[in-house]
């Protein structure tokens, strides 16, 4: 098994990361709080791999998070991984469509507030 560095990020990269992982936060509560949702989104997986858009390991990923809802702590610390592979899974996430466009621009905003208060080390 190929052992990978941590890469470097850019201040952009990071800060999206950032807005990201603020998102996929109030996406990991919105669906903890409305599981019907999910039947939804197994679909929109197993589409996106049938076409390949997405690859097997990340299929298995998004598969193996989407079924564990039941269990919030585990999903969450899944979801919001912090790590190279999830931050890949969060750039091209499954989950659009979550939010409204108020929960989103909230989530942003909070995200921009927070990278304001607390800038990133370079």
């Amino acid at each position: 098994m190929r052992r990978s560095r941590p890469r470097l990020r850019s201040n952009a990269q990071q800060q999206t990361d950032e807005q990201l992982l603020r998102l996929h936060q109030c996406i990991a509560d919105k669906l903890l709080a409305n599981p019907q949702l999910v039947p939804a989104l197994l679909e929109k997986l197993e589409l996106r791999y049938q076409t390949g858009l997405i690859k097997h390991w990340g299929y298995i990923r998004w598969y193996s998070m989407l079924t564990q809802l039941d269990d919030a702590v585990l999903f969450r610390k899944a979801l919001l991984e912090d790590s190279d592979i999830m931050r890949r899974l969060r750039r091209k996430t499954l989950l659009t469509g979550i939010l409204t466009e108020d929960e989103r621009h909230t989530a942003l905003y909070e995200a921009t507030s927070t990278m304001a208060e607390s800038p990133l080390l370079p």
